[in-house]
């Protein structure tokens, strides 16, 4: 299980299955559930940032992350999103990712994101 607490008490941010690490969609929003960030850049980078503290949790970072599912609010944020998330891969490999647009985004946010992680020879 995680080292991070989740703010929801129905869900775990990571959970661990073998080889691979499962994680709960995150997005920009604090400890206390407010939305942080204006711009889809502001909140992606948030949003990556959060994901890099679980990936943390588990001993695991952005290079072991295999595959991501994001959701944006609006498709037309896609080239912001693009740009402030691939800085996180720093030319290393980079995930394979399904992009969808989503409606009615929690509190309005302007994007989500989950992800799958591998161990390897990390367990």
């Amino acid at each position: 299980m995680s080292s991070i607490p989740s703010t929801e008490p129905f869900y775990s941010l990571t959970r661990r299955a073998g080889d691979l690490v499962f994680l709960s969609g995150h997005g920009p929003v604090d400890q206390d559930l407010n939305v942080v960030g204006t711009t889809i850049e502001e909140q992606t980078n948030h949003t990556m940032e959060a994901i890099g503290r679980a990936l943390a949790s588990e001993a695991l970072d952005f290079a072991d992350l295999v595959r991501v599912n994001v959701f944006l609010l609006n498709m037309e944020d896609r080239d912001g999103f693009n740009n402030a998330y691939y800085k996180f891969f720093a030319g290393g490999p980079v995930p394979t990712r399904r992009l969808v647009g989503a409606g009615d985004m929690f509190k309005g946010i302007l994007v989500e994101i989950d992800g799958i992680a591998y161990r390897g020879d990390k367990n």
